[in-house]
């Protein structure tokens, strides 16, 4: 069993390695890291901190991936906590007083868990007070007889008015109208004397039930509300972006390994071809008979004939074509096409997901990621982070069409029978290829083998999308 913590300001890291010694201990959770982890059924990925701002915030949809596929998923203290709140009829395990809070309604902003805090070289250390911090205070100077019901909501409602980066026990102290100074100043004193920690608290109670296996951290299971309309387009999205593998010090996402087998693979537009013909007649792939059951498909519906001129799916050159040549080819543009954004693997047909295609297709990917980063302006020869020089789009034209052996002007129908719907989403896929392709001409990937064809069609394709 893996167990994954997320933790960020809310507890030092070295006393998440004290009380969870065998932990993966990553930085706080943002969109995408969850979808990046390899877990499986039985491990466990603990929620503490999350961020907020600086980074997209995890989805709810990526946490309900986990749990859909038996992954138990507990949150505490801080972003755990409000996602736990959000999620536990579906099966996410909830820990501690923050937890309750907003599980219970009692606090409905997420707010009151962000704080200001450093960067990852020193730890992520808190420069604020979170407000949750500062209710859970009151509420237990409340229980010590130190204030009253109403003293603690006037000191909250003070709190509550101040900025999140600016909340603190001090700035509590200085905003205070001087008619609570006095109960400022008592409350203060008291806490000074018996601090608390809310969200640090919640945090170790997390990881000392992980630790001590406690059966309240088990998987999501029939007493838990269902999970459904999960696989989306959004969540598949979000897979073929965040999902992938580590080469050569560059991630490579799945979408980029796709990208390489849709563009560069030889025989990638005669097996999408037969992929989505396949797919329509509801045959096997390989079966000999695969076009003329599509077209079989085809006449059923109508659509045996010539296309009318009108029809966009083929060019001027092509309105000569014979009916059935012609047929084949609406069909597998119109069925078979999909915009860039959604591009994934299980778009890529199934015989070039092998083990050794993908590989492949990660090195080129990877050794295209290397090739870009040189692309530096040469006024300052620096790169601005995340930015580098692009290739024209007359280039990016140019260098496939010369690399797919057809003319400019026919680039979007090779474009078609590749799987993308227009050039807009083939260029967007192509242009980080384009140094690889004028550097190294075609990468040389495996071909496919019908045998390997055949294992991959018997089992699930690796890292679908």
């Amino acid at each position: 069993m893996t167990d994954v913590v997320f933790i960020g300001p809310s507890l030092p890291a070295d006393e998440v390695v004290r009380l969870l010694p065998d932990a993966v201990v990553l930085p706080p959770v943002a969109h995408g890291d969850l979808l990046r982890l390899d877990v499986a059924p039985g491990d466990r990925v603990l929620v503490i901190d999350g961020f907020f701002l600086q980074h997209p915030p995890v989805r709810h949809r990526e946490i309900l991936d986990l749990l859909d596929r038996g992954v138990t998923v507990a949150g505490a203290a801080s972003m755990g906590a409000l996602r736990a709140a959000e999620l536990w009829p579906f099966g996410m395990r909830g820990v501690g007083e923050v937890f309750q809070l907003y599980r219970d309604g009692i606090v409905t902003g997420d707010d009151e868990v962000a704080v200001v805090h450093g960067p990852a070289e020193e730890g992520h250390r808190a420069l604020s007070v979170p407000l949750v911090n500062i209710r859970v205070a009151l509420r237990r100077a409340v229980a010590a007889g130190v204030l009253s019901d109403a003293e603690a909501v006037l000191l909250l409602d003070i709190g509550r008015e101040l900025p999140f980066r600016r909340r603190s026990y001090r700035a509590l102290e200085r905003s205070a109208p001087p008619e609570a100074a006095g109960v400022v100043d008592r409350f203060l004193t008291w806490h000074r004397q018996d601090p608390c920690d809310a969200k640090g608290a919640d945090a170790r109670m997390l990881l000392s039930m992980a630790a001590d296996n406690d059966p309240e951290l088990r998987p999501a299971h029939a007493d838990d509300q269902p999970i459904d309309n999960l696989h989306t387009r959004f969540l598949d999205s979000w897979r073929s972006r965040f999902a992938g593998e580590s080469v050569g010090g560059h991630w490579v996402s799945d979408r980029e390994a796709a990208a390489v087998l849709m563009l560069l693979h030889p025989e990638s537009a005669a097996w999408h071809r037969r992929g989505v013909l396949a797919g329509l007649a509801e045959v096997d792939i390989a079966d000999p008979m695969v076009e003329e059951c599509a077209r079989e498909v085809a006449r059923r519906r109508g659509l045996t004939t010539a296309p009318p001129t009108g029809w966009d799916w083929l060019t001027d050159r092509e309105r000569g074509l014979d009916d059935r040549e012609a047929v084949l080819r609406v069909l597998v543009r119109a069925f078979g096409t999909t915009p860039h954004r959604s591009l994934s693997l299980w778009m890529v047909a199934a015989p070039l997901r092998t083990p050794a295609l993908l590989t492949a297709a990660r090195q080129v990917a990877a050794t295209a990621a290397s090739l870009n980063e040189t692309l530096v302006p040469r006024t300052t020869g620096q790169r601005r982070p995340g930015g580098r020089l692009h290739f024209r789009t007359e280039v990016v034209d140019t260098c496939f069409a010369r690399l797919w052996g057809c003319a400019v002007d026919g680039l979007e129908a090779a474009a078609w029978d590749r799987g993308f719907v227009d050039l807009a989403s083939f260029r967007y896929a192509a242009e980080p290829l384009v140094a690889y392709v004028k550097a190294f001409g075609t990468p040389h990937l495996p071909a496919v083998a019908t045998r390997a064809h055949e294992d991959t069609l018997a089992g699930s394709p690796a890292r679908a999308g």
